[in-house]
């Protein structure tokens, strides 16, 4: 086997790509930016807070800060009503613990303190931090005060580590000590699992969003020629002023998140424009005059710290394609992209600077690794005055040091000089050589990002493009086949390219290329199966049949995204068909995908049902299909045991819901009849496994009725 790529997810793949292209920024984790309704822990001033231990001895790392009641009105006075607050605030009031859902930066976090604010008060607002999984919350030394209202947000680790008995074991505490808890994070992928607990943070209208922005930003000033007395009048009407001029309310019309607002309303906060200078202001910031800026950025004359102008503007392209990643990083990019024939290694982190040359001394062929210092002013020139304003220098710390990123609302302006980049600069052949080479590094981030680029780069040159990324899936190892997969992902999200992809992933699945028809299903996995499922279904069939597959999840992950993107029915039948096929390979994928699905919930109000179930009595798949897909799980050896652990985690939902036991019955009696081994299997479960754990259970005894009607 070879060495495993690193877990990448179809929703990261498509924002990613989104972003270079133009379509929408890359978010990664939570961003902290300015802006009252796309802010992250610190991302405002919260003046005066107290923080308090939860835990009790030399060990204690769980704390809860409260907020002032000052900084939680400074935030509702700033702050557009989502059309989710309601129900947020009513699933508050019912079950005191909601799982709040949504994209990083999108205004989730502010939702949920002032949705605790608006039950507790003002002044009864809390963060929980220090808590590395969920369940510490319910270690018995954890002693929270009761009558506040708490937030935990969740990186992508704590979203995964949650569970149904966690979040019951947290509602039981919060009720019983009259307190809320909102857990925060992306949780879109646990949709299923956790409906009974999630709400969908559905962020305001982005007009509605920058005027609140706006007003607040530009509260108690006078931005008219009001003199001394000044009602706070003319600020109504400058917010107007700016929303409806042409081209800023197109941008707004555009929907972009409330996180690409947050540096326009900081501008236009900071010079108050009006008339002329606002249409001036608004070419800088708006997308629509890029290209002369990108032409711009890249039109080097003048020479910094030794570099030359060809060396600057490769740093300049790299930014583009490298964006948010440490400045040591994009500086060796640079370096490939000026030598080709001996790049510099991207380093997994940012190296320790070595000590200054000895005046005088040469540099050699590339920019200066250890001789200049990337920061500060030599930083600046490097970037220009152009680029400097499109991006923003962050502090990484020991993680990396520094990271050049773009601003969200400037993200287009990466492919726009890409494209300059290819027209006026480079051979396309040196741009595709140099991003091949980036793709290959051992840096994840940096792999997926050159991925991209890649993509991008078939709208301009769609047979180099496919045979460079042909090259990149032929890799043994499976992390650059998985930047093969994002790459051709890119390219499918452009129209116009879609029958050349489309002929081209043909003949890697049906060919006899193992490397190949394996990066074919790795793209299905992250995201291309959303885009084209009848395509999926017919490709991962001829990838199935292979048996070096059985030793990877590619193909049942690209299964489930068919699923995941609307077409369940069109899944299940083709399920149904493979296991009935007499290849081996294709009857253990399909039970593994059932397998997967099973442990899907419907979402509210019928959170209570297993979706296949609830699929079923809706006529998507029949009952008998569904049972013999079921009963190809349970047979199986390789998915045997967690299938039998599904269904008693199915019986367990049912006990108390009549109509989803009389459904989970009727499954059951499908699944035996016939099937002597199952039966007698179902027995062993019921007495030995399922009677131990669910001793209350009453379903049981129907299902030792069940058994027995079928020994008679």
């Amino acid at each position: 086997m070879d060495e495993p790529a690193e877990p990448l997810y179809a929703e990261e793949v498509l924002r990613q790509v989104q972003g270079l292209l133009g379509n929408g920024p890359i978010s990664a984790g939570d961003m902290r930016v300015a802006g009252q309704n796309a802010t992250g822990h610190g991302a405002m001033a919260v003046g005066t807070v107290n923080v308090g231990a939860v835990r009790d001895g030399r060990s204690a790392r769980i704390w809860f800060e409260t907020f002032t009641e000052g900084t939680v009105r400074e935030l509702s006075d700033a702050y557009a009503s989502t059309s989710s607050d309601q129900q947020l605030d009513r699933r508050l009031g019912q079950q005191h613990l909601v799982c709040l859902s949504g994209p990083p930066a999108s205004g989730r976090f502010t939702s949920a303190r002032l949705a605790a604010a608006r039950r507790h008060g003002l002044a009864r607002v809390c963060l929980l931090g220090g808590v590395k999984q969920p369940g510490d919350l319910l270690a018995s030394d954890v002693t929270i005060p009761g009558g506040y209202g708490y937030v935990l947000p969740l990186d992508d680790a704590g979203v995964r580590d949650v569970d149904g008995p966690t979040l019951m074991g947290l509602a039981t505490r919060a009720k019983n000590l009259d307190m809320t808890i909102v857990l925060v994070g992306d949780f879109s992928r646990r949709r299923s699992e956790l409906a009974g607990y999630l709400v969908e943070h559905r962020p305001a209208a982005a007009a509605e969003v920058f005027g609140a922005q706006l007003r607040s930003a530009l509260s108690n000033r006078c931005v008219g020629e009001c003199g001394n007395d000044c009602d706070g009048g003319c600020l109504d009407g400058y917010v107007e002023e700016c929303t409806t001029h042409p081209e800023l309310h197109a941008y707004l019309t555009s929907e972009p998140r409330p996180e690409d607002l947050a540096p326009l309303v900081e501008d236009i906060a900071l010079r108050v424009p009006r008339g002329a200078s606002l249409r001036a202001r608004l070419a800088q910031l708006l997308p629509r005059h890029q290209r002369e800026w990108a032409a711009q950025i890249l039109d080097v004359e003048e020479t910094v710290e030794g570099w030359s102008a060809e060396q600057i503007r490769a740093f300049r392209v790299s930014c583009a394609v490298l964006a948010g990643r440490p400045v040591a990083e994009i500086r060796q990019a640079a370096w490939a992209l000026i030598e080709p024939v001996t790049p510099a290694p991207v380093p997994a982190q940012a190296p320790t600077p070595a000590p200054a040359p000895v005046a005088g001394a040469e540099t050699g062929g590339g920019p200066p690794v250890g001789g200049t210092r990337m920061r500060g002013t030599v930083l600046d020139n490097l970037l220009g005055v152009a680029l400097r304003r499109a991006v923003r220098i962050e502090d990484g710390g020991t993680a990396g040091g520094t990271r050049i990123a773009f601003q969200a609302a400037n993200e287009q302006l990466r492919s726009v000089l890409l494209e300059v980049a290819w027209t006026d600069w480079w051979l396309p052949e040196q741009l595709l050589d140099w991003l091949a080479g980036l793709a290959r590094a051992e840096v994840p981030e940096t792999r997926q990002l050159a991925a991209g680029a890649l993509g991008w780069s078939a709208g301009r040159d769609v047979g180099a493009a496919l045979a460079t990324v042909a090259g990149l899936a032929a890799e043994p190892r499976a992390a650059v086949r998985q930047a093969a997969a994002v790459a051709v992902v890119a390219m499918a999200v452009q129209p116009a390219l879609g029958h050349r992809v489309r002929a081209e992933l043909d003949r890697w699945a049906s060919g006899s290329a193992a490397h190949l028809r394996d990066t074919v299903a790795r793209a299905y996995e992250l995201g291309l199966a959303r885009l084209w499922p009848d395509a999926a279904l017919v490709h991962l069939w001829w990838v199935a049949q292979a048996r070096t597959q059985r030793w990877h999840n590619s193909v049942v992950r690209g299964l489930v995204e068919v699923h995941v993107g609307g077409q369940p029915g069109l899944l299940l039948t083709t399920l149904i068909d493979w296991t009935r096929s007499d290849d081996p390979e294709a009857r253990l994928h399909a039970a593994r995908t059932l397998r997967v699905l099973a442990e899907r919930w419907a979402p509210p109000p019928r959170e209570h049902w297993p979706e296949l179930l609830g699929l079923a009595g809706q006529g998507v798949v029949g009952m008998a299909d569904l049972a013999t897909l079921w009963a190809t799980a349970l047979s199986l050896p390789e998915t045997a045991y967690r299938s039998w652990r599904t269904l008693g985690w199915w019986l367990s939902g049912a006990d108390g819901q009549p109509e989803v036991a009389g459904r989970c019955l009727d499954l059951l009696r499908l699944v035996i009849t016939g099937r002597p081994s199952l039966r007698h299997r179902l027995d062993h479960q019921l007495h030995h496994v399922w009677r131990p754990v669910m001793p209350r259970n009453s379903l049981l005894d129907d299902v030792r009725r069940l058994i027995d009607e079928e020994q008679r």
